[in-house]
C-alpha cells in the first residue's frame, strides 16, 4: 500500500512538473511576454535590476532588447570619474527617458549623445530614466544617483501623469517615498533647506518567496499576472451597470467624476490635485537649487501627451472617458500653468508641445497608438530639439 501511495504521488509530481515544462515552453516559444526588470530600491523604491537582460514586448507594437547597466539604469555602463574635456548630461524621468519601447540605439538618450557630438560638443549622455517615477522619485534620483556623477546639466522630463505621482492620497502606493509636507501643501524642509521625505519599506506579500522567483524566471506566471492586471476594477464594472441616465444626474456625475490622470484638465481642479500641483512645482525648484548647489544647471523638458499634440486623440479621451463629457476641461491647461510658474521661479523650461504640434502635421507618428510613448521618429525629433537648446546652456565647448 506505502509503495503504491509513493508511487502514484511521484507520477502526479512527475505529470505536475512535465505539464508545467509544456505551459512555459508553449508560452515562451508562442506568447511574446515581456520579463520583468525592475526590484524595490531602499532609495527611491523601485529600480531597475543591476545587469539585466531580456525583451520588453507590447504585440504588434515593439518586441526590443534590452540590457540594464550595473547601476540599475537603461543605459552603458559610465566611469563616475569624469572625463575633463566632456560635458555630462544627466536625464531623469521615468519610462520616457527610460525608453523600454525602443531600441536602445533609438532612445533619446543615444541621439542626444549623436547629435552634440556632430555639432562639435564633446559631451557623455546618461540615463537616469525609471518607469512610473515622479517627480519626488526623480528629485531623490538626482540627489543619490545622479550627482555621484558630477553632471554639467541636468535634464527633468516632465510628463503630466507626474503630477499624481508626487502625493499619497493621489499616488496610494505605499512602498515608494513621498515628501513631507504641510496642510496646505507646502514642503517641509530639513535645516539645509532639502525637502524631507516619507519613511517606507518594501511591502512584501508573505508569499515573496515563491511569487518573486516566479515572476522574474516564468513567462506563464507573467502571462496571467498581466491578464488579470488588464481587467476593469470591480467597482468600474459595477458602475457600467447602474450608470447615472438622467441630464443632472450626468452633469453631477461630470463634477464629482474621478477623470484619473486627465483630472489635470480641469479648469477647476479638486482640492487634492491643487495640493499635488503646489507640491509638484516646488518640488521642481528644489531641483533647481539642489543641482546648483552641486555646480550643474537645470532644465525641465515638458514632454506633452499624444493627446495634447494630436486633436483627434483628445477627441478620443472625450469619447472614451465616460466623466469627461461635461466635465469643464482645457487640454492646454497643465502645460501653460506649470510652464508660467517655472518662468517665474528662474527655471529653464524646454516645452516640447509646439514643436510636437508643428511636426504631427507632416511626419509619421511621434507617438505608438494605444501606448502613448514615442515611436523611434517621436524620439528622434524631441532629441533635435533638445539638442539645440543644449548646446544654448552649455556652450560648445567645456
Amino acid at each position: 500500500m506505502t509503495k503504491r501511495l509513493i508511487s502514484l504521488g511521484l507520477l502526479i509530481f512527475l505529470g505536475l512538473t512535465l505539464g508545467t515544462a509544456s505551459s512555459e515552453a508553449l508560452v515562451r516559444m508562442f506568447v511574446p511576454l515581456s520579463d520583468f526588470f525592475w526590484q524595490w530600491d531602499p532609495v527611491i523604491g523601485m529600480r531597475l535590476i543591476p545587469g539585466k537582460q531580456g525583451r520588453s514586448v507590447k504585440p504588434g507594437l515593439y518586441d526590443v532588447f534590452v540590457r540594464v547597466n550595473s547601476a540599475g539604469f537603461r543605459d552603458r555602463d559610465h566611469a563616475v570619474e569624469k572625463a575633463p574635456e566632456k560635458r555630462r548630461v544627466a536625464l531623469i524621468g521615468d519610462s520616457v527617458v527610460e525608453a523600454l519601447q525602443v531600441p536602445f540605439e533609438d532612445s533619446i538618450t543615444s541621439v542626444i549623445q549623436r547629435n552634440l557630438e556632430k555639432s562639435g560638443t564633446r559631451s557623455e549622455v546618461i540615463n537616469f530614466g525609471v518607469s512610473g517615477a515622479g517627480t519626488a522619485r526623480e528629485y531623490l534620483t538626482v540627489r543619490e544617483y545622479a550627482l555621484k556623477f558630477k553632471p554639467d546639466l541636468v535634464l527633468l522630463f516632465f510628463v503630466g501623469n507626474d503630477f499624481g505621482d508626487n502625493t499619497r492620497e493621489l499616488k496610494g502606493l505605499s512602498d515608494i517615498p513621498y515628501p513631507q509636507t504641510t496642510g496646505d501643501g507646502d514642503l517641509v524642509l530639513d535645516e539645509s533647506g532639502h525637502p524631507r521625505f516619507t519613511a517606507f519599506e518594501d511591502q512584501k506579500s508573505r508569499f515573496a518567496g515563491v511569487t518573486n522567483p516566479l515572476r522574474n524566471y516564468s513567462k506563464v506566471y507573467r502571462l496571467v499576472r498581466e491578464t488579470v492586471d488588464t481587467l476593469p476594477p470591480v467597482d468600474q464594472l459595477w458602475g457600467s451597470v447602474f450608470a447615472k441616465n438622467t441630464v443632472a444626474a450626468a452633469a453631477n456625475a461630470a463634477a464629482e467624476a474621478n477623470l484619473g490622470l486627465y483630472e489635470i484638465y480641469r479648469r477647476q481642479p479638486k482640492r487634492e490635485w491643487l495640493k499635488a500641483f503646489r507640491v509638484t512645482q516646488q518640488l521642481l525648484v528644489a531641483l533647481r537649487n539642489l543641482t546648483a548647489e552641486n555646480h550643474a544647471k537645470f532644465a525641465v523638458v515638458m514632454v506633452p501627451a499624444a493627446w495634447e499634440v494630436y486633436p483627434d486623440r483628445w477627441r478620443e479621451v472625450l469619447d472614451l472617458t465616460p466623466g469627461m463629457h461635461g466635465a469643464d476641461v482645457d487640454v492646454e491647461i497643465p502645460s501653460r500653468n506649470l510652464n508660467q510658474y517655472l518662468s517665474n521661479n528662474g527655471v529653464r523650461v524646454i516645452d516640447l508641445l509646439p514643436e510636437f504640434r508643428a511636426r504631427a502635421k507632416d511626419a509619421s507618428p511621434l507617438y505608438l497608438h494605444g501606448d502613448g510613448h514615442w515611436t523611434v521618429g517621436g524620439h528622434d525629433f524631441a532629441a533635435a530639439v533638445i539638442s539645440r537648446e543644449v548646446e544654448k546652456i552649455l556652450g560648445s565647448r567645456p
